[in-house]
Parts: C-alpha cells; structure tokens; sequence
C-alpha cells in the first residue's frame, strides 16, 4: 500500500529520495559505485602496499614495474570506458584541476591503456596488473575469478550512482507499480537487486556475501561528485585526456619516462621529492596552441568549458586533439633527454 510505501521512505536516508514541493517524486532502489579493483597477488609480487585513494599512485614505488616492462595500472580509453570517463572526472574534481592532472599523468604513466573496462577488469582479475578502475558489478566479478583482486572504494573518493523508481503521471495501473516498487524495497528485491545487478541495498539486508562489506564502507567514503559539471567539459577533457596520456605515441614517451625514473629510483639515484617535482612538470596542463584563434591557451577549466560546444564537430576535435598531442609529445621528449643526461 502507499502508507507502506511512504513507511519505508520514512526510514531511509534522505539522499535516497527525490521531492518535489514537499512530495516525493522518486525513490532510491539500488545503488552502485565507482572505485577500483586491487590485486594483492600482483602487489605482493612487486612489495607494493595497497592503494588507499588514487593520490596513493603518486608514490614512486608503483613505477617500479616498468623497470620489468609491466604496468601497475589498467586504465581504458574514456571514449570507450564510461567507467574510466567517470573516474578521471571525479579524480579532477576531488584533487583540483592542476593537482588532478598531474595524478591522471602519472596513472597514464604507471597503465597499460586498453579499449574497454571489460579488458581492465580482466586483466586485475587475473593479476596482470595491480589496480583498475571499476564499478561495483564489474569489482564483484573480479574478485570472484579468486586470484587476488578485491573491489575497492578509495578512502573519500567513491562516486555514487543511485538507480530510481518513480510511478509515471497518469499510470493506468499507479497500485501496481506502488506495489512493485514496495517489494523492491523489501529484503526479498533488495537482495534480488544484488544478485542480479550488483545493487547496493538502499537498506540494510543480510544474506549476500559482499554486501555487508561494500554497505559498510559507503557512507564515509564518497563525495559529491558533481555530474552537471563534468557534462559541461567532458569532451574536452576527455579529447584532451586521449590525446595527451592515452594516445599511443604520447603513452610510448610516458612509458620511456617512467621506466628511467624506476630504474633511477631502484638504483638510489632519484629521491621521493627529486621524483615529486619531475612528475609536477610532468603532467601540469599544456600550454597548446588554440586550433581556432592561433593564440597559446593553457588548459584550464575556463578554457575546456568554453571549447568543449566545438568539439562535438569531429573535424575541430580532431584539430583540438592533434594541438593537445604536439604539446605533450614536446614537454615528454624534454624531460625525457633531462632524464637521460641524468641517468
């Protein structure tokens, strides 16, 4: 009935319902959440501690791979990778424009680059690599291959995706779909929910192996991730990303990078602040020359919002991604020869 349907609202978070002038207009059934998947096995093998938040890939130990030609990091294209788009939006927002490319550098440094998180998932199942980024359904499946991989929500960094159910104006059958909704909400389709789709319960249930752990952990470890903005830049940022990190040529130079600061490190010849500063020249935003104007533009939040409208036209993304890649092949290539009078 409604007075049951309005009983259970009454005892969920509030952030589970929608209202408008006072009246709920949707409600919270499920939930899922962006994070990463972790493989110990593969950690264990090159003595890396667990990354406790994305900054944590920072640290040069996780270079230390690429002295063995391996990579930490599985990161997919975002162009592919609706899961991969999210995290770089979310790594930007929670770090700061400046700070938040620097570490998306670094991850690009530190990832093998694939086409899908499908691949991604795959390869930290399987311990190819150590982290990916992941849902909750995809983190669920990883785990259960039994090779090590455990979904993980980086401490304060989770991005929350919530699934709602609403009863359309003017349904025909508005007692039918209450009631549908009302056992969704019970133990029986909160549990149905996680099996079947990798929900997390909006309410407490029992009896489904990874949710205790996952619902345990939500609360304090997301943010309010802010889906408006990303829309307002994503095509820039994402070109901007697949051009810079992503592209293969651009990736190749970042690869040599890394692989001369892990042997410098390994070697004792690169301290931990020597490798902070490398990496902060490394992967601060590109000054590139504005395809439109022909004026040097650095790549700010302004400038992304204002250009990101032009690249919806394949032709001036096309124009835009060319500028972004000369840039950044110019920046590695200079710092890859400083490296190298260093090594």
């Amino acid at each position: 009935s409604l007075k049951e349907l309005l009983d259970i609202a009454a005892e969920l978070d509030s952030q589970y319902i929608g209202k408008a002038g006072g009246d709920i207009c949707w409600i919270a059934v499920g939930q899922a959440v962006y994070g990463y998947i972790v493989n110990k096995m593969f950690l264990e093998r090159y003595e890396l501690p667990v990354p406790e938040t994305w900054g944590g890939l920072e640290d040069p130990v996780y270079i230390k791979p690429l002295a063995s030609a391996s990579y930490t990091v599985s990161f997919p294209r975002p162009s592919k990778s609706g899961t991969a788009r999210t995290i770089i939006h979310g790594i930007l927002q929670k770090y700061g424009w400046d700070d938040g490319w620097r570490l998306l550098t670094v991850i690009g440094m530190e990832a093998g680059i694939v086409d899908s998180s499908e691949t991604a998932r795959d390869q930290a199942a399987e311990g190819v690599v150590g982290v990916a980024p992941a849902c909750i359904g995809y983190g669920i499946e990883a785990e259960r291959v039994g090779k090590g991989a455990v979904f993980m929500i980086p401490r304060g960094e989770g991005i929350l995706y919530l699934s709602l159910a609403a009863v359309a104006k003017g349904s025909k059958h508005p007692v039918e779909a209450q009631a549908f909704i009302l056992w969704l909400l019970s133990d029986e389709g909160q549990r149905a929910l996680a099996k079947l789709f990798y929900y997390i319960p909006v309410r407490p249930v029992s009896g489904i192996d990874w949710v205790e752990r996952i619902y345990s952990k939500l609360k304090d470890n997301t943010f309010d991730y802010d889906r408006d903005l990303a829309s307002k830049i994503d095509l820039a940022v994402t070109t901007y990303f697949e051009a810079a990190i992503a592209d293969s040529d651009s990736n190749a130079l970042l690869k040599q990078i890394g692989s001369l600061l892990a042997n410098l490190y390994i070697q004792g010849k690169l301290s931990k602040s020597e490798y902070m500063d490398i990496i902060a020249k490394l992967g601060s935003p590109l000054k590139i020359g504005d395809p439109w104007s022909g004026n040097e533009e650095v790549f700010t939040p302004k400038y992304a919002e204002k250009i990101n409208s032009k690249l919806v036209d394949g032709t001036d993304r096309d124009r835009f991604y060319n500028a972004v890649k000369e840039a950044a092949i110019e920046r590695y290539q200079n710092i890859l020869a400083m490296l190298r009078e260093k090594g």
